[in-house]
This record gives C-alpha cells, sequence and structure tokens, in this order.
C-alpha cells in the first residue's frame, strides 16, 4: 500500500495539468455547452 505522501504526490501530478487546461480555457473564455443549454438558446431565437 502507498504511504499518503505518495498518493499525494500521484494525485497532484495528475491534477496539475487538469488545472492549468480549465484556467486556460476560461481566460480564453470557452465555455462547455450542455445539449440542454444549446436547446434551451435555440428555442430562445
Amino acid at each position: 500500500m502507498s504511504s499518503p505522501e505518495e498518493l499525494t504526490f500521484v494525485v497532484g501530478r495528475w491534477l496539475r495539468p487538469i488545472v492549468v487546461v480549465l484556467d486556460v480555457v476560461r481566460r480564453l473564455g470557452w465555455r462547455p455547452v450542455s445539449s440542454r443549454e444549446q436547446e434551451r438558446t435555440a428555442l430562445n431565437q
């Protein structure tokens, strides 16, 4: 079994790139749009 320190290190290595990508997407103003939101927007136009 891994120690808590090793687990934290591994989880941190996986999460850091995800956090960076999400930050870039937010700065660029891209927003993931669900199919429900697309339908709602289409109905309102």
